[in-house]
């Protein structure tokens, strides 16, 4: 047997620990149950809060969370520019490469980080979204005083 052959066991065997690891269908399935009923009970408590609307400490405190929630975004936006001026200065190093490896490697190596730093930002956006979506619907059972919901 030739270490060719135990590679390619040791590939297939990588890749289908992996596959069975992957999300399955039902993981999908229950977020997407989760953010359907988080938006739902959201909807169900905006509606209730019609009658305090005239209330402007309910817009008050809307207003804080909203800003709040704008002040984390704009973190965010900062770190996206950091990030891809950071990989900017790296793209400039591509002309100090002297061998066609290196150049490759560096080429790689910059792929991988674009890939990287968009996924970061997208992992991030969603987390300010369930975040605020949990938020809001937090704040909403505050404002209709809803003890029950106050104490969990």
């Amino acid at each position: 047997m030739s270490n060719t052959d135990d590679n390619v066991r040791q590939l297939s065997a990588a890749l289908d620990a992996t596959a069975r690891n992957a999300a399955a269908p039902a993981k999908v399935d229950t977020l997407f149950s989760n953010w359907l009923a988080r938006s739902l009970n959201n909807a169900g408590s905006t509606l209730a809060l019609l009658p305090s609307a005239a209330q402007p400490q309910t817009w008050f405190s809307l207003l804080q969370l909203q800003q709040s929630a704008l002040q984390k975004l704009q973190q965010q936006q900062n770190a996206w520019v950091e990030h891809w001026l950071g990989w900017l200065g790296e793209a400039e190093k591509l002309r100090n490469a002297n061998t066609l490896s290196k150049l490759l490697e560096q080429e790689c190596n910059l792929a991988m980080q674009a890939v990287q730093i968009v996924g970061n930002y997208a992992v991030n956006l969603s987390d300010l979204q369930e975040n605020l979506e949990v938020n809001y619907g937090y704040w909403a059972q505050l404002q209709r005083g809803d003890p029950e919901r106050q104490n969990s």
